[in-house]
């Protein structure tokens, strides 16, 4: 029997199923950040000019005038004018021109021109300048107050490092300069010596020597330390005032000073500062220390008052040292008497404009004599035994 074949088509492979994605790992948390990539800077840029400047540095530097919180009440137009008289006569003795402020209203305009004027004399003058416009015996006066701030600075002056500079031949011609210095500075300036009775420091070393010999065995084996410290400050001390009643230093300043050729570092630096002081001498041939010295912040000798006065001939002065036990007490003994006074004599000079003669002088022996002291000062205590 014959069966009947039939085909439907031909056989096609079947079709394999596909399997389900894998699970994904679980992450970790990595040991370190990982570093994003920045993003890529544009192509475009701002102007290099901005359209408008930065509005801080335009506010800092504009200029505000005095603010008067007074009332603006009818005045005397002769006070007016006489301020302005005074005024003008203080712009030509400092060689000022502030700005006209005749037509601002008054008392504003008085305040203006004060504030405008004690601008330009700080630019002008090392010193301080106060203004002050008063009425006196039923006149008006403008006046001007300069004072030199010494910055509560002890101008003491060390005596060994010189007397070590003469032992040194290396040293003795730059150390004659640095004597002629010391002799024009106690002749004829005015600075007191730590070995002349009259001296405040005198009495400083006096009582620290009698301290020190006074009881030895307290100091056990300190003492012969300090006892020599105090021996070898009043012998030098005696050896160098001697050189310094010398006439001959300041005789042949100008000689040795021209003679002079410097050969190191620190041989120039004692010609330049020698020949500044030289140049003083010559400049100010009769001025000394005390010329301007204020006397009116004095106490009253008739009234006893337990305050007192830090009067300039004991912040100024020869010392032996500025090292060791001995300039430490000093040092201590000075600034416990002086926490206790109420007032600091400096070099003041006042003017008065109103008409009346005033004080042609200045402050400029001062203010040049000052820094050459505390320049001084600097070079003796950096000084280096070895040549």
């Amino acid at each position: 029997m014959e069966y009947e074949t039939a085909y439907i088509g031909e056989a096609q492979t079947s079709q394999k199923q596909k399997a389900a994605a894998p699970a994904q790992k679980r992450r970790t948390v990595p040991a370190f950040p990982i570093k994003k990539e920045r993003r890529r800077r544009g192509a475009c840029r701002p102007p290099e000019i901005s359209p408008a400047g930065t509005a801080a540095y335009g506010f800092l530097k504009t200029r505000f005038l005095p603010h008067y919180a007074g009332e603006s009440s009818s005045h005397d137009p002769k006070e007016q004018e006489r301020f302005y008289h005074c005024f003008g006569l203080l712009c030509s003795h400092y060689g000022i021109n502030p700005f006209d402020t005749a037509k601002l209203d008054y008392p504003y305009g008085q305040l203006a021109a004060l504030h405008e004027a004690d601008r330009l004399l700080g630019e002008k003058l090392k010193q301080q300048v106060s203004l002050s416009f008063e009425k006196e015996n039923g006149n008006f006066m403008l006046y001007a107050a300069e004072r030199f701030d010494t910055q509560n600075t002890l101008f003491y002056i060390p005596v060994l490092p010189l007397h070590q500079m003469l032992q040194n031949r290396s040293r003795r011609k730059s150390a004659r300069l640095l004597l002629c210095i010391f002799a024009y500075l106690y002749r004829e300036a005015g600075v007191p010596f730590y070995r002349n009775e009259d001296s405040y420091l005198y009495w400083q070393y006096d009582m620290l020597s009698e301290w020190v010999a006074s009881e030895p065995e307290e100091w056990g084996e300190d003492f012969a330390c300090f006892n020599s410290q105090v021996n070898a400050a009043v012998h030098i001390g005696e050896t160098m005032l001697r050189r310094l009643y010398s006439n001959v230093h300041l005789e042949n300043f100008g000689s040795w000073l021209s003679g002079f050729v410097p050969q190191n570092e620190f041989d120039r630096q004692c010609f330049s500062l020698s020949k500044r002081f030289y140049a003083l001498r010559q400049d100010f041939p009769d001025a000394h220390i005390y010329a301007h010295a204020d006397s009116e912040c004095l106490p009253d000798p008739e009234e006893y008052d337990d305050t007192d006065c830090i009067t300039m001939e004991k912040y100024i002065g020869f010392v032996a040292s500025t090292y060791g036990w001995l300039y430490n007490q000093v040092e201590q003994a000075v600034n416990s008497d002086f926490n206790e006074c109420s007032a600091m004599q400096e070099p003041v000079l006042r003017h008065c404009f109103g008409g009346q003669p005033h004080n042609g002088g200045s402050l400029d022996y001062e203010c040049r004599l000052f820094p050459l002291i505390n320049e001084l000062c600097y070079l003796l205590n950096n000084y280096d035994d070895e040549p």
